[in-house]
């Protein structure tokens, strides 16, 4: 193993394990979030800790405890789903790093996998780096797979509970899986925002599918989640070697 797990640690070995040169590494997966009627409501939490695990044999980092709540609001009318406050879920990731920071430290990388998360993540990446001159990367998902996506998933689209986190799923924790369960069901763009398969107008708004999928599960299959896994880490296993330069 390359890097670090800190709550292994004791306080004597971590004080030796962080330093100026270290790079913070913190997972941020929903635990319990509806993920339609064939996938566990901890889906998020299951992915992002695999890709911890992998991540922290791989490359020289200091692995934090996983967050297991956010931001995500739009599952807040769907059983089992809880969603954070914005404006806390920003406090609390930044109260996560104050104290390293404190001592020295300048690298850190959330390691999300959620989309609605993304803003007030960045917002706190910036805040923290003219507060503190710190560095917080934040990983987008939503691009780290479109690539792999396009080259190995069927569905025409998706973005939940769908092929791609299906086959993760059937890779990580297939004992959790329901496939007879797996439907195929997509949420409609509003009109007007989607003009040649270009988003150019946003509007916010709940899970609304029957099912609460958008994508078609159906076609997912382990070895797709074998590929999607090992295409994620090559690719931050990329920038944190950059990230080491900084």
């Amino acid at each position: 193993m390359k890097g670090v797990i800190l709550s292994e640690k004791t306080h004597e070995q971590a004080e030796k394990l962080i330093h100026k040169e270290s790079i913070m590494v913190l997972p941020i997966g929903g635990g319990t979030k509806e993920h339609g009627p064939h996938l566990p409501a901890g889906t998020d939490f299951y992915i992002v800790e695999e890709l911890a695990k992998k991540i922290v044999e791989n490359c020289d980092v200091v692995l934090l405890p996983t967050l297991s709540y956010g931001y995500y609001p739009a599952f807040v009318d769907w059983p089992a789903s809880i969603s954070i406050n914005a404006r806390t879920f920003i406090d609390m990731i930044a109260d996560i790093i104050r104290p390293f920071a404190c001592i020295g430290v300048k690298k850190f990388m959330i390691l999300d996998i959620g989309v609605s998360t993304q803003p007030p993540l960045h917002v706190m990446a910036s805040d923290l780096h003219n507060e503190l001159g710190v560095y917080v990367a934040v990983t987008d998902f939503g691009e780290i797979w479109k690539d792999i996506k396009h080259q190995i998933c069927q569905q025409k689209e998706g973005g939940h509970a769908d092929e791609a986190e299906t086959s993760l799923m059937l890779a990580i924790r297939p004992e959790l899986v329901k496939m007879d369960k797996a439907v195929e069901e997509y949420r409609e763009p509003f009109k007007g925002t989607v003009v040649n398969g270009r988003r150019i107008i946003s509007i916010r708004s709940k899970m609304d599918t029957q099912n609460g999928i958008h994508g078609n599960p159906t076609f997912a299959t382990k070895a797709k989640g074998d590929m999607i896994l090992d295409r994620s880490v090559g690719m931050i296993q990329n920038f944190l070697e950059e990230f080491k330069k900084i």
